[in-house]
């Protein structure tokens, strides 16, 4: 069994703490041999402490599953960078209208100033940046070595984000992901980059039938995986378009993880030997 399971919002909330509950259960899981794959949308280094507190092994999936990860060796196991004249589009037009815009190549995060949304996201993500003089020089001029962009990040209030997606998404048309992530995080990825499409990439590598897949996420931006996967789990607390892609709403952040995890041994066991 392969399970994908959402950080930010279905294993931890703003306080970074898997709950007793979600720990004993993950650890259980593993233990049985099930393969456990966090899937979030942070950089590696920001997700690799999750997984290293539940002595995970194996891949994961990060930056909205546009890279995934093999934990013990650091290595990369597939990529999905964004055009870089797209990423330049999506930078221009979210950038005139005030957002605070962040870049991501490789396992970096780019800054080229520092205020209160920047400061809301570092406090997340536990990261450290890099400063430049001018992000948009990233996408115009030399880039930097590593692969990218591996996404745009927008910041603003939630109500703007709400209002700016659609009319994004009639700009770049369906040569990339517009969606949202926590309510003020507007995000832009190459078509490929989902969690989706992640899930699917990383059942192969594993030698998983994806008949033998679930994935457990909260928001707008787990929906692909939620589709992809045969099981799909929703904490009570995530988005409504988050409960209509799953198969199940289980309890909210601090026990969901653990609930969706023990209605899954419940039906393996009922499953014929």
């Amino acid at each position: 069994m392969l399970v994908a399971i959402d950080v930010d919002g279905t294993l931890v909330g703003d306080d970074l703490v898997i709950s007793a509950a979600d720990r004993a259960a993950i650890e259980a899981a593993a233990r049985s041999g099930w393969i456990i794959c966090l899937a979030s949308g942070r950089l590696f280094a920001a997700s690799r402490p999750f997984a290293q507190q539940l002595a995970l092994s194996g891949p994961i999936i990060v930056l909205q599953g546009a890279v995934a990860y093999d934990l013990a060796s650091g290595r990369r196991l597939f990529c999905s960078a964004l055009e870089r004249r797209l990423a330049l589009r999506a930078y221009d037009f979210l950038k005139m209208r005030g957002f605070h815009m962040q870049l991501y190549f490789g396992d970096q995060l780019y800054l080229d100033r520092l205020n209160r949304w920047s400061d809301y996201y570092l406090s997340l993500s536990r990261v450290k940046p890099v400063m430049v003089a001018d992000l948009r020089l990233l996408l115009s001029g030399t880039p930097p070595v590593e692969p990218g962009p591996m996404k745009v990040l927008a910041i603003a209030e939630p109500s703007e984000v709400a209002a700016t997606i659609p009319a994004l998404k009639q700009e770049v048309g369906a040569r990339a992901n517009v969606f949202r992530s926590l309510p003020p995080f507007l995000e832009v990825t190459d078509p490929n980059a989902n969690k989706g499409h992640a899930l699917r990439t990383v059942a192969a590598l594993v030698g998983v039938d994806m008949a033998d897949t679930a994935a457990i996420g909260d928001a707008d931006n787990d929906i692909p995986m939620l589709r992809a996967a045969a099981r799909s789990f929703v904490v009570s607390s995530g988005s409504e378009a988050a409960k209509a892609a799953a198969s199940v709403v289980v309890p909210q952040l601090g026990r969901g993880v653990a609930e969706a995890l023990r209605l899954l041994e419940e039906e393996r066991a009922r499953e014929p030997a």
